[in-house]
């Protein structure tokens, strides 16, 4: 269970635990606390500039099963499945952790940098 920082905005990023084995099938994800929610949308974030100043805007995908087709269907074996995908997910939700941890590190920095500015 890797514990890193969430990043949530420019000022706000929240300490969690996100089990990675075993699967949890809604994806949660879990604080310090053991408050957990579901984290089986994807997000992302784009860096964009808004009046002159850096900000960060944040959406959300979520894909329905029912868009799914009905014909879809896998011919390996479950196992040989797993076996593919399981390395793939883990190296993706360790970097995952790794750039939600970076990104609240630059926004404290940022944040950091501007009060002392302000006060100087």
């Amino acid at each position: 269970d890797p514990l890193y920082t969430k990043f949530v905005s420019l000022v706000k990023s929240d300490p969690v635990i996100h089990t990675l084995l075993p699967l949890s099938p809604k994806g949660e994800i879990c604080d310090v606390n053991g408050v957990c929610i579901d984290a089986a949308e994807d997000e992302f974030f784009r860096l964009t500039t808004k009046e002159g100043k850096l900000t960060v805007e944040r959406d959300v995908v979520r894909t329905k099963t029912p868009e799914f087709s009905a014909i879809l269907q896998f011919e390996q074996d479950p196992v040989q499945i797993l076996d593919a995908l399981l390395p793939l997910y883990l190296n993706s939700q360790i970097l995952r952790a790794l750039q939600e941890s970076l990104a609240s590190e630059l926004a404290a920095r940022m944040s950091a940098m501007s009060n002392a500015a302000a006060r100087a």
